[in-house]
């Protein structure tokens, strides 16, 4: 029993261990046509389609899960004849919606401020650790007014040249378009980062939050 024992939890301390060390590659495309998130992690692999409201989760590179979330005409109808809200309706909307006012952010300004402090640390740690497998950004400056496109095309320039900087592996480019009225682009980062490294930041960020403070801050606005 105890050799049982002992073999079931160094093979839990050996999953748990290669769940920590396994990285996280997440890739992240953006463009006129497509919207998509996905996710890869040992043998999982989710991918989402926001455009087309798609969700797909495989297992070793086999669909196990594919589900579309696009409203069924019924639903477009009923949306459509719903009623028109009255005014009281409206005005009740309001004040539920007024219930954490700017008033109740400013008199509790310091506990904002430190959570504000304590999660952009939490950020900049968590940068830190990420590798950046692929980072392409492709822009189109567009504008009603050709001077206007022109100005920002140049800053965007000098923005470009700063970015390759830090991210020499990175491909920007930027254009200008003086046909256009909109501007347009599309976007595409993969980058990975391993569970194991985001431990001790997540740690630090618990540690520095000011939890008890938090609650009742919380708990005074809910007996609103």
């Amino acid at each position: 029993m105890d050799a049982f024992f002992a073999v079931a939890v160094g093979i839990v301390a050996v999953l748990a261990l290669i769940c920590l060390v396994a990285p996280v590659r997440l890739r992240l495309s953006f463009n006129d046509r497509k919207r998509a998130v996905a996710l890869r992690w040992l043998v999982i692999d989710l991918e989402g389609n926001l455009k087309e409201r798609a969700f797909r989760l495989s297992l070793f590179d086999r669909s196990v899960i594919t589900r579309k979330f696009k409203k069924s005409e019924e639903e477009v109808k009923k949306t459509k004849e719903k009623r028109p809200r009255t005014k009281g309706e409206i005005e009740e909307g309001k004040k539920k919606k007024s219930k954490l006012g700017l008033l109740d952010v400013w008199s509790r300004k310091e506990l904002v401020l430190r959570v504000i402090r304590v999660a952009f640390r939490f950020l900049v740690d968590i940068l830190r650790t990420i590798r950046w497998d692929k980072l392409r950004l492709e822009v189109d400056v567009a504008t009603p007014d050709p001077a206007l496109t022109g100005i920002l095309f140049g800053q965007l320039c000098a923005v470009k040249y700063s970015a390759n900087h830090f991210f020499p592996s990175a491909r920007i480019e930027v254009r200008h378009d003086f046909v256009n009225q909109l501007p347009s682009g599309s976007a595409e980062t993969v980058f990975s980062v391993r569970p194991l490294n985001v431990v001790a930041p997540a740690s630090k960020m618990f540690l520095a939050l000011p939890k008890i403070q938090i609650v009742k801050a919380l708990i005074e606005l809910k007996r609103r």
